[in-house]
C-alpha cells in the first residue's frame, strides 16, 4: 500500500539530531532494515518515513509517511484506554530496541556500534506530538528532532510514557502471618504456639573435623534465650582444657600479632607522607591537585572528605558564559608536535542527545566532585567544560569519557586573530585595489546590498563607534560577558573592527567602504583583552548567530601551530589533519551542517602559516566557504594555507579599512580575504528573498577566475568575482533579473558617488 502523508509542521523550533555531520532520519532505510530483520514488521514501522523540505519563504517542513493514515490520531486525542494501550505497546518497543541497542554497543564491530548509537539517537522525540495510534500500531513521527528552546529540559520518552501505563498496587498485609508447616527436621524448642525450626546443619568437611572434635570436649553448660525461643543443651566444659587450647597454637597467634603491628606501622608511613605532600601513584580515585580548582578545598586526597564533603553540583548553579583564559594555563597538549596551544586545566565534553546534562552531573558528582568543577554549560551545544590540575589533562580525558551520556571530549583551543604583522613597503598598495580585483564596483551597477541582509561576524573585539560601523550593526553581543556591551579594550585590540568594516563599512565620504555597505553586521565578540579567544566562546557565537537568523556567518580566526610546521612534508601534515584533534574536528563539521540545515553560508579564513588547513580542527569540512590569500598582482600570498577544502580566495595583502578609534590602517592576511567573500555573498543575498545559500556558494565558487600557477605550489582557489557571480544567480534564477530594480539600485550607487564628491569639495 502507497505511504501517504500523515504529519507536517515547520522546523523553525525544532533541529534534527546529528550522527558524526549526518542526519539521523536521513538513515530511516538502514534503520527501518535493521528493526525488521531483528524483530519485524511491527518494530520496522514504529518510524514513519521522514521527508525534510522547502516551502515558501524559505520556511523549511519536516513530512512523515505512513499507510493508512486515516486510522491514526495524534496522542493526545486518543481516550485514556487508548492512551494506556499506546504508551503499553511503545514501552515495550523502546525497551527491546534499547537493549538491543546497548548490544550493538558493546559489540566489537565498529559497524555495530554505530548502529547502536544511531538507534539510540533515532528514539529521541521532542514531546507527545510525536506518538500517533490506531489500529493497534503505534508510530512516530519528529523521531530524531529535539526542540530547539535553550529553555526546554530535554524530553524523555520513557519518563513519559511510565505516566500513562497501569500502576500495580500492592495488597494490604495480612494482620496476623501465619508461617507455613514447618518439617520436622532436628529439635525444636517451644514457645506458646509458634514452632521454631532448628535445621540441622550441613555435614562438616573433613579438614573441620579434627578441630570440632577437640571444641566439643571443653564445652561448658550454655543456655540460649530470646523472646520466642529457648534451647537449652547441656555441655561438660573444663576450663584448664580451653586454656590449654588458646596456647595449643601460640605460635601462629604470635605471627598474627607480630603481622598486624607491621601493619599499623605501614599504616602510619602512609598517613604521615601523604601530610608531606608525597604521593604514590594515580588511580582514577586518587588525586593531588598542582593547581587549585576555583571554589574547592584542594588540600585533600582523592577520597571524599567526610568531614566537610563537598556538595554536588546543579544544572542550575553552573555558569552560562565562558571562562576567559589564563595565560599561566596556556600549553601545548602533551604528545602534540605541533605545540599548538590550549588551555591545560579545561576540557569540553559533548553529552550525547539521548542523555541528559543532570545524568551526566549525578554521575561527576558521585565520582570528581571533590577533584574538579564544571564551570560552563551550553545547552544548546550539549557542552559542559569540566576544570582541574594543570597537569592531569591526559588522565582527565580518559576520565571524562567514562562518564554517563558522554559522546566526546575535546580541549579548549586558544585561537588568535588570523592577521600577518605589516612589513616594508606595506602602505604603498592603492588603498582601494582590492575593490578593483574583485570587480566589486561593476557588481555595485545591481546593487550594493539589502540592510534586510545580516553577517554575523565573529572576532576578537569591535569598536561600534567608528565612524564606518555606526548606523551598521545589529544585534551585537559580547560572549565573554554575556551582555551586548562589545568593546576593543582601549583601541588595544583592532582585529574584529577591520573585519567588520571589510563586510559593511560605510559610504560616507571617508576612509573606504566594506564590499556589502547597504548590508548589515552583527558583531560577536569571543575574544579577551589579548586577543586570544577559547574553543567554547566560539562554538557559543557560532550558536548565538545562528540563532538570530543571520545569512552569512564570517569567522577569521585559527589555531597557532608552532613554527616551522611549514617545513613538515604535504603527507605528513594530511596525516596530522587525520589523527590528532579528531573529536574537535567531528564537532566543528556537526556545527557546519547545522549551519547548512538553518540556511547559512558559513565563510571562514584558511589560516596564515603556509600549510594544509586540516591541520587546524576548524578547517576540515566541505560544508564551509574556506578563503584563500592572494596579493596585488593576483598572485598567491606566500602565507596562505592551501588544501583540497580551499575552494575561493580574495586579496589579503596590504589591505587598508577601518581600526578603532576613528582610524584606517593596512592590515593582512586571509582574516582580511574572509570579510571581502563574506561581503561578496551578502550582496547576491540581497538580490531576492528566494536566493538559497546552496545557491549563493555555487555562483561565487563557479564564476571564480583561475590564476596563473595556482594549485601548482598550493591549491587556494580561484579568484572572487562579484559581477559574474550576480549575472551567474540572476541567469539561473530568472525570478532575480529584475531590470526595474537594477535600475534603481545603479541610480542610488549614482547618487551617494555624488554625494561623497560633493563632501570632499
Amino acid at each position: 500500500m502507497k505511504s501517504r502523508e500523515l504529519f507536517k509542521i515547520k522546523l523553525e523550533n525544532y533541529r534534527p539530531l546529528l550522527w558524526y555531520g549526518d542526519t539521523v532520519f536521513g538513515r530511516y532505510a538502514s534503520i527501518k532494515n535493521l528493526l525488521g530483520s531483528q524483530f519485524g514488521r511491527e518494530f520496522a514501522n514504529v518510524l514513519a518515513e521522514p521527508s525534510v523540505m522547502d516551502g515558501e519563504n524559505g520556511v523549511r517542513y519536516g513530512v512523515w509517511y505512513a499507510e493508512n493514515v486515516e486510522e491514526y490520531r495524534s496522542f493526545d486525542k486518543l481516550g485514556p484506554e487508548e492512551q494506556e494501550q499506546a504508551a503499553n505497546q511503545l514501552s515495550g518497543i523502546l525497551e527491546k530496541v534499547t537493549a538491543f541497542a546497548d548490544q550493538l554497543l558493546q559489540s566489537g564491530e565498529t559497524s555495530h556500534k554505530q548502529m547502536g548509537e544511531i538507534l539510540h539517537l533515532a528514539f529521541r522525540v521532542p514531546g507527545y506530538e510525536s506518538i500517533y495510534w490506531g489500529n493497534g500500531q503505534v508510530i512516530l513521527v519528529l523521531w530524531g528532532f529535539v526542540s530547539d528552546e535553550l529553555s526546554k529540559k530535554s524530553f524523555s520518552l520513557r519518563d513519559a510514557l511510565s505516566r500513562f501505563r497501569p500502576q500495580v498496587t500492592p495488597p494490604e498485609p495480612p494482620t496476623k502471618v501465619t508461617p507455613p508447616p514447618v518439617p520436622e527436621t532436628g529439635t525444636t524448642g517451644i514457645t506458646g504456639d509458634v514452632k521454631e525450626p532448628i535445621v540441622t546443619p550441613p555435614p562438616i568437611p573433613e579438614k573441620n573435623k579434627k578441630i570440632n572434635k577437640n571444641m566439643e570436649e571443653h564445652e561448658k553448660d550454655i543456655k540460649i534465650t530470646d523472646e520466642t525461643t529457648t534451647v537449652t543443651k547441656d555441655v561438660k566444659v573444663k576450663k584448664a582444657s580451653r586454656w590449654r587450647l588458646w596456647w595449643g597454637k601460640w605460635w601462629k597467634r604470635l605471627l598474627w600479632i607480630l603481622l598486624a603491628l607491621l601493619l599499623l606501622l605501614l599504616l602510619f608511613f602512609l598517613l604521615n607522607n601523604s601530610r608531606c605532600g608525597g604521593s604514590t601513584g594515580r588511580d582514577e580515585t586518587t588525586h593531588i591537585s598542582t593547581n587549585p580548582v576555583p571554589g574547592r578545598d584542594q588540600d585533600r586526597s582523592g577520597d571524599r572528605d567526610r568531614q566537610n564533603p563537598v556538595p554536588p553540583v546543579r544544572r542550575e548553579q553552573i555558569p552560562e558564559t565562558p571562562l576567559p583564559i589564563n595565560r599561566d594555563d596556556v600549553r601545548p597538549m602533551p604528545g602534540d608536535t605541533l605545540q599548538r596551544p590550549i588551555v591545560g586545566n579545561r576540557l569540553n565534553v559533548i553529552i550525547n542527545r539521548d542523555n541528559t546534562i543532570e545524568e551526566f552531573l549525578e554521575d561527576f558528582n558521585a565520582r570528581y566532585a571533590d577533584q574538579a568543577q564544571v564551570v560552563y554549560c551550553d545547552t544548546l551545544a550539549n557542552l559542559l567544560q569540566v576544570q582541574f590540575a594543570t597537569d592531569d589533562i591526559v588522565v582527565w580525558k580518559e576520565r571524562l569519557q567514562k562518564l554517563t551520556g558522554v559522546r566526546m571530549v575535546f580541549t579548549e583551543g586558544v585561537f588568535g586573530a588570523e592577521v600577518i604583522p605589516d612589513e616594508p613597503g606595506f602602505k604603498d598598495a592603492d588603498e582601494s585595489y582590492y575593490f578593483k580585483l574583485i570587480r566589486a564596483f561593476q557588481g555595485w551597477d545591481v546593487t550594493m546590498g539589502k540592510e534586510d541582509v545580516v553577517v554575523a561576524v565573529i572576532d576578537n573585539a569591535f569598536d561600534l563607534e567608528h565612524e564606518e560601523l555606526k548606523g551598521q550593526c545589529v544585534n551585537p553581543w559580547n560572549i565573554m560577558t554575556n551582555s551586548p556591551d562589545v568593546n576593543t579594550y582601549g583601541g588595544t585590540q583592532r582585529h574584529g573592527t577591520h573585519v567588520a568594516s571589510l563586510v559593511v563599512g560605510a559610504i560616507n565620504g571617508v576612509g573606504v567602504s566594506g564590499i556589502a555597505p547597504g548590508c548589515k553586521v552583527m558583531p560577536i565578540q569571543v575574544g579577551v583583552e589579548d586577543g586570544s579567544m577559547p574553543t567554547s566562546a566560539i562554538i557559543k557565537g557560532f550558536l548565538y548567530a545562528l540563532k538570530q537568523g543571520v545569512q552569512v556567518i564570517s569567522i577569521s580566526i585559527g589555531s597557532n601551530p608552532r613554527e616551522g610546521t611549514d617545513q613538515l612534508p604535504w603527507d605528513v601534515q594530511e596525516q596530522i589533519g587525520q589523527t590528532t584533534f579528531v573529536e574537535e574536528g567531528m564537532f566543528w563539521n556537526e556545527l557546519y551542517v547545522y549551519a547548512e540545515e538553518c540556511g547559512v553560508l558559513v565563510v571562514e579564513c584558511a589560516g596564515n602559516e603556509n600549510i594544509l588547513t586540516v591541520v587546524d580542527p576548524m578547517k576540515r569540512s566541505d560544508k564551509v566557504l574556506y578563503v584563500g590569500a592572494v596579493g596585488v598582482n593576483a598572485e598567491p600570498a606566500w602565507f596562505s594555507n592551501f588544501g583540497k577544502y580551499v575552494s575561493i580566495c580574495a586579496p589579503g595583502m596590504s589591505i587598508y579599512n577601518a581600526i578603532p578609534d576613528n582610524k584606517y590602517d593596512f592590515l593582512q592576511g586571509t582574516s582580511m580575504s574572509t570579510p571581502i567573500v563574506a561581503g561578496a555573498a551578502a550582496l547576491l543575498f540581497s538580490l531576492g528573498d528566494d536566493v538559497k545559500f546552496t545557491d549563493v556558494k555555487e555562483a561565487l565558487v563557479k564564476t571564480a577566475i583561475p590564476l596563473p600557477g595556482n594549485g601548482v605550489r598550493k591549491q587556494i582557489g580561484n579568484l572572487l568575482q562579484v559581477d559574474k557571480a550576480m549575472a551567474y544567480l540572476q541567469k539561473n534564477n530568472p525570478l532575480l533579473a529584475d531590470p526595474c530594480t537594477r535600475k534603481i539600485d545603479s541610480l542610488e550607487r549614482e547618487i551617494e558617488r555624488l554625494k561623497k564628491q560633493l563632501n570632499q569639495h
